[in-house]
Order: C-alpha cells, then sequence, then structure tokens
C-alpha cells in the first residue's frame, strides 16, 4: 500500500522481526524469495530463530517460460545464493534456516508468516493477506495484510496444520543445493538481477 502512502503492513512487519525473542521461531514463506533490504538485514541481525520457505526451481511460476522469463527461476536462485551466502558468513546457520518447497505439477505461491513465541508448539500470530515480504509487494504494490494473534488453542492448531502442511513438501537448503547442475546461473542473470530485483 506504499502508493498510497500506507506503511503500516511494513512497519508491522518490521516490529516483528525486530522484536522476536531468541527463543522465538518465525516460519516465513514467499513465493518468490527476494527479501527487502531492511527486512533481510533485520533477519539476520535479529535473535529469533527463522525458517524461510520459498520455491524450488522447478515450482516456481516462470519455470519453463518462454523468452527472458525463462530466467526468472535462475535469478531467484541467485538470490538466494547470495542470501545463504550471507547467513554462513555471518555463522549464522543455526538460526536462519531456508527451505525449498517441492510438489510435481505445481506451482508454488503460498505467502505468510507464522509466529511461535519460546517454549511454545503452536504459533500465536499470524499475517493474513499478501506478504510477499519483497521489494516489489512492499514499495509498488496496493496490498494489504492484517496480523492475527490467537491465545485460542483450536486456532492455533489449524495455523500450525496449515504451516506444518506446507514445510512437509520442504528440503533445507545446504551449500551442496547449489552445487546441483539445476543450480547454474548464467551470467547475464547474475549480472542483470540486481537491477532487476526491485520489479519482482
Amino acid at each position: 500500500m506504499k502508493p498510497l502512502g500506507i506503511q503500516v503492513d511494513e512497519e508491522v512487519t518490521q516490529c516483528l522481526l525486530t522484536d522476536a525473542g531468541p527463543d522465538s521461531t518465525l516460519f516465513l514463506t514467499s513465493g518468490y524469495f527476494n527479501l527487502t533490504r531492511a527486512y533481510m538485514q533485520l533477519v539476520l541481525g535479529a535473535g529469533a530463530n527463522y525458517r524461510i520457505l520459498t520455491a524450488s526451481p522447478e515450482v516456481n511460476g516462470f519455470f519453463g517460460a518462454k523468452g527472458v522469463a525463462g530466467a526468472i527461476p535462475a535469478a531467484y536462485i541467485h538470490i538466494a545464493r547470495q542470501f545463504y551466502q550471507q547467513v554462513c558468513r555471518l555463522g549464522q546457520q543455526e538460526r536462519v534456516h531456508l527451505h525449498e518447497y517441492h510438489r510435481a505439477r505445481w506451482t508454488f505461491h503460498a505467502k505468510g508468516l507464522w509466529y511461535y513465541l519460546g517454549g511454545r508448539d503452536r504459533p500465536c500470530l499470524t499475517l493474513i493477506g499478501s506478504p510477499n515480504f519483497g521489494h516489489r509487494s512492499v514499495h509498488r504494490d496496493l496490498e494489504a495484510q492484517i496480523a492475527m494473534v490467537t491465545q485460542n488453542q483450536e486456532l492455533q492448531e489449524q495455523l500450525q496444520e496449515e504451516q506444518q502442511r506446507l514445510y512437509r513438501r520442504s528440503t533445507e537448503v545446504s551449500s551442496a543445493t547449489f552445487e546441483q547442475p539445476d543450480r547454474h546461473v548464467q551470467l547475464w542473470v547474475k549480472l542483470v538481477t540486481p537491477f532487476i530485483k526491485n520489479f519482482f
């Protein structure tokens, strides 16, 4: 909603990422992994544990597209690799985990955040709406979301099941992930990505 001068979504998300305690865990899901610089700095600098789920290349909505659009999954691979390398450089691998969703003949567009307080096995907060966490979503699109906080155990169980259902079809990213042949990113994609990533 930023084009209309409304920044409440961004401010609330930043507060969540900033104030999450060191014993808390945030499950953050985005079909297109392209965190804003501010969100990335908060994730890498905060004390909370993060489990970030994004699309594997084969479930990216642009996988197999014709022309330049067909290179978009490679751009996301490049962005994810850079993020993972930064996590490793900062020694944050125990706290920040990147996962990829896999499912044959499906595309992955899930968006969300589930917040688990330290010592709790169910989330007490979730974001509903369109939380992409990327530059375009935050700065260009007219998207909105709501944060729902609950103490209702039945609802917390449903939120937990929603989150777990997504993550069950995922694998955790490691250095070996980016060594796979299907993760090769052509040089021109690496060169162009910094200039175009704010548009997706």
